[in-house]
């Protein structure tokens, strides 16, 4: 079992706050003279500081070595400790965030999302990286029921998907980034799948699918039930991207949302058809906790997803990924 750090409790309230910014001031200066000048105090009260705050630590603090003034061992150790404390007073204090720095920053964005999403965005991202960020990295993550928890804990930063209007909980906040349809994917060679099929030659063919649990895309299976059409499900595979192979060698078809038809197609000899019946549109979101939306990298993150989608949009019209 792991020992724990125990902290004894202090009474902060009986603390000046004021103490701390002429600790950092003395174990910046060195100096009462020239700590006292440094914040704008006069010389007899800087010393009763360094009295207080002597008293405070058990701990001289500061020593006079020759004809300077040195600091002790356990004002040496706090001085880092202490600067990194004024450095967060003056952000809490201070107003406004400082901007995101991208391109001199060394940050790692995680973000859970589908193989669909990353198909279609990932060239996208990785382009903005490489030019915006070229020393920032991008964990992807799979997309699964934890989503909003791990947006509250910081485990990932944004995530992309399916969430329909009420599926999250409030303090996580949602943003359409775009549409899109369901079509049948079959080898280019396919002697019934072309064109529009009806719905008896549809549910005679045999389908690919993907288990429900492991779509997170918003599937077609959910919505084919509904209308109560009867598929003959052959094989199951686990990640949408074994479709296309399954499909392209044998008289199976699949159903995938339109965009990814369109990126399997241009590499593989498949082709996409139109179904026998109408079916909601898929919406993509992105998703982040709202508790920390006013962080400048999150927003810098959403803006760059946000911009990528109509890139996105042109390479898919023109069939390349």
């Amino acid at each position: 079992m792991r020992a724990s750090l125990i902290i004894p409790p202090v009474n902060l309230s009986a603390i000046d706050v004021n103490l701390v910014i002429a600790l950092d001031a003395l174990l910046q200066e060195r100096s009462v003279t020239h700590a006292a000048r440094r914040v704008g105090l006069s010389q007899p009260a800087m010393s009763h500081a360094l009295t207080r705050l002597r008293e405070l630590f058990s701990d001289p603090l500061l020593v006079r070595v020759g004809r300077q003034m040195a600091l002790t061992s356990r004002a040496e150790a706090m001085t880092p400790q202490v600067a990194a404390i004024m450095h967060d007073l003056a952000s809490l204090f201070g107003g406004a965030r400082p901007p995101f720095e991208p391109r001199a920053s060394e940050r790692t964005f995680r973000i859970a999302t589908t193989a669909y999403v990353e198909l279609l965005l990932l060239p996208q991202l990785n382009e903005v990286l490489a030019e915006s960020g070229p020393r920032l990295a991008l964990h992807l993550l799979p997309l699964d029921a934890r989503a909003a928890d791990a947006l509250r804990n910081g485990e990932i930063d944004l995530a992309i998907g399916a969430f329909p209007e009420g599926a999250l909980p409030p303090d996580v906040r949602r943003a359409p980034l775009f549409d899109d349809r369901f079509a049948g994917l079959a080898r280019a060679s396919h002697p019934s799948a072309r064109g529009r099929v009806d719905l008896q030659t549809y549910a005679a063919l045999g389908h690919a699918v993907v288990p429900r649990q492991a779509a997170h895309d918003g599937g077609a299976d959910d919505l084919i039930a509904a209308r109560g059409v009867a598929r003959r499900e052959v094989i199951a595979v686990p990640h949408v991207f074994l479709l296309p192979h399954v499909v392209t060698s044998s008289d199976l078809v699949a159903t995938v949302a339109t965009r990814l038809g369109r990126a399997f197609s241009s590499l593989m000899p498949l082709r996409t058809f139109d179904l026998p019946f109408e079916l909601p549109p898929i919406e993509i979101a992105m998703a982040w906790n709202g508790r920390t939306e006013d962080d400048p990298a999150r927003a810098w993150l959403r803006g760059v997803v946000t911009a990528a989608v109509p890139q996105m949009r042109e390479a898919t019209r023109r069939k390349r990924i």
